[in-house]
């Protein structure tokens, strides 16, 4: 995601930071200045002050709980925006595009890593994967999202179709997962647990290689 962008001293925005495994990473292996990352969910906020205060990061570090809607910063916060796997579970892409571009900086740019569907329509298996069960998803294209960041302001918009490494990846862990680490996910999570995370990485890799689960990278930068 990160790639050949300096981030050095810069003063970044987490949209959907969870327990702030990335804005870790964002201050102590990019150098950024602070990051501020925020969320919904208000016990995941809760982890991640806890492990910000185990790692002593200071105030380079700090989370808020927002609602759903506007973010509660002024124009022209941030350097950049940074949002990985959290766009996926939002209706409004395009609303989400407009705070983006109001909260970054002229000159600045948003990084961003979710999960896309292909610019084909649902298989059977897509269909039932996304929008039925406990958890579904508000799945877009890449090219739906690069025209959102376009129509937000954001210019230079590149993107980034993971599809064929993710194939492989989905692969190689359906393979793991129902083979060496089976008895080692039954010993930690029981047989139940363990046979239905084999099925979820087998559903992954046929979504995948029908080209139906794409991850994407983008990168948009604010004239």
């Amino acid at each position: 995601m990160l790639q050949g962008l300096d981030l050095s001293g810069l003063v970044g925005l987490d949209l959907g930071c969870g327990i702030g495994g990335y804005d870790f990473l964002l201050v102590g292996n990019h150098n950024v200045r602070k990051v501020i990352g925020v969320d919904i969910d208000a016990a995941s906020l809760y982890q991640a002050r806890k492990k910000a205060a185990k790692k002593s990061f200071g105030n380079a570090v700090e989370f808020l709980r927002v609602e759903p809607g506007p973010l509660p910063f002024d124009d022209d916060t941030f350097d950049f925006a940074f949002s990985k796997d959290s766009i996926v579970d939002i209706p409004d892409k395009s609303a989400v595009a407009r705070e983006l571009f109001r909260v970054v900086c002229p000159g600045g740019f948003v990084v961003m890593s979710d999960w896309f569907r292909s610019e084909e329509p649902y298989t059977e298996e897509m269909r039932t994967w996304a929008t039925t069960g406990d958890e579904t998803y508000e799945m877009d294209t890449l090219k739906s999202a690069a025209r959102y960041l376009t129509e937000a302001g954001f210019n230079d918009v590149e993107l980034d179709d993971r599809n064929d490494w993710f194939r492989e990846y989905a692969r190689d862990e359906y393979e793991r997962l129902k083979g060496p680490l089976f008895e080692v996910y039954v010993d930690k999570f029981g047989a139940a647990q363990a046979k239905s995370s084999v099925e979820n990485a087998r559903i992954r890799l046929l979504l995948a290689e029908q080209g139906q689960l794409r991850p994407g990278h983008i990168r948009a930068f604010k004239p």
